[in-house]
């Protein structure tokens, strides 16, 4: 069995969860958490279809769009991200993803930490205030499992995805459960464009 303290872990091929408010994805999952129940899983295990649900109340979308900030080394992802969930060719501009200026509030927040200690590759988590995205540079840096230009395109995309209220999906979507089941083109899929355009209209 594997517990994780701050995620509600979506495995690659084992995993556990405990349910926050945060979305992540890893090695073994992603998170998302509801009210600090922390719950173990035997490895396998899926999570409840409760918490697979998009929701507007979950994003970091305020006021039709989500202002940014950029504190991570991929540049590139962060970059890809908002263009692959912005994007005209895919009908996807209800929601305006723009970095922040004077004028604006910061909505979401790009980080990055080195843990070894956890399995998530990715994370969005969200909070009081802005929220973040944080990439793990111990699986994303150079020469690390996820760490090629491909790898943090597809983390970065699918973290975006949650930023935008979307929840998980069957493997072969941006919104997958695990990094394995990504797309290669790291770009949303009719499935997840489907939610996209049934959450945000």
């Amino acid at each position: 069995m594997t517990t994780f303290d701050t995620s509600f872990a979506i495995p690659q091929t084992k995993g556990g969860f405990d349910m926050r408010n945060q979305h992540h994805i890893g090695r073994y999952g992603i998170s998302v958490s509801v009210l600090a129940v922390s719950l173990s899983v035997l490895a396998g295990a899926t999570a409840p279809a409760a918490f697979a649900a998009d929701s507007r109340g979950k994003s970091s979308v305020d006021s039709g769009e989500i202002r940014w900030e950029d504190g991570t080394k991929f540049d590139d992802a962060r970059k890809w991200a908002a263009t692959a969930w912005y994007n005209t060719e895919y009908k996807l501009t209800k929601i305006k993803i723009a970095p922040d200026a004077w004028n604006t509030i910061t909505d979401l927040e790009w980080k990055d930490e080195n843990r070894k200690d956890v399995s998530w590759v990715a994370q969005w988590r969200g909070k009081a205030g802005a929220d973040s995205i944080v990439m793990n540079k111990a699986y994303l840096d150079d020469g690390k499992k996820y760490g090629t230009k491909a790898w943090r395109r597809k983390a970065a995309a699918h973290e975006m995805g949650h930023a935008l209220g979307l929840g998980h999906r069957a493997d072969g979507n941006l919104l997958a459960k695990t990094m394995g089941g990504l797309p290669s083109n790291a770009r949303p899929t009719s499935t997840d464009r489907a939610g996209y355009n049934k959450l945000w209209g």
